[in-house]
């Protein structure tokens, strides 16, 4: 199963399921609206994902359209936690070396 936001719909996007050869999309607008409450609600709603998936294979969604890959937002169009992986040392050693800074002696 694969899942995608469209750019319309609103700030979080619009939740579409995906066709394996991403050639088609369809909303589900009556499973989830968005990607972000159907994480949310994951458990109850991923049976019926699975199944919009299993239908749009099998061209039984009269609603698929192609789809655009230029009417695709970021999958979570505005995440609600922002992680910096600065604090691993593989990573500050990365970045230090890009900007040919040198290591802290604490680390």
């Amino acid at each position: 199963m694969k899942l995608g936001s469209l750019k319309a719909g609103g700030r979080d996007g619009t939740l579409v399921v995906v066709s394996a050869d991403l050639s088609r999309a369809t909303p589900v607008p009556g499973i989830a609206p968005t990607l972000q409450n159907a994480l949310e609600r994951w458990a109850d709603v991923a049976p019926a994902l699975a199944a919009a998936a299993d239908r749009l294979e099998h061209g039984l969604l009269a609603e698929a359209r192609p789809l655009d890959p230029g009417l695709l937002a970021a999958p979570l169009p505005r995440a609600y936690q922002f992680a910096d992986g600065s604090a691993y040392v593989v990573h500050v050693e990365l970045v230090r070396r890009a900007r040919n800074a040198d290591m802290p002696p604490s680390l």
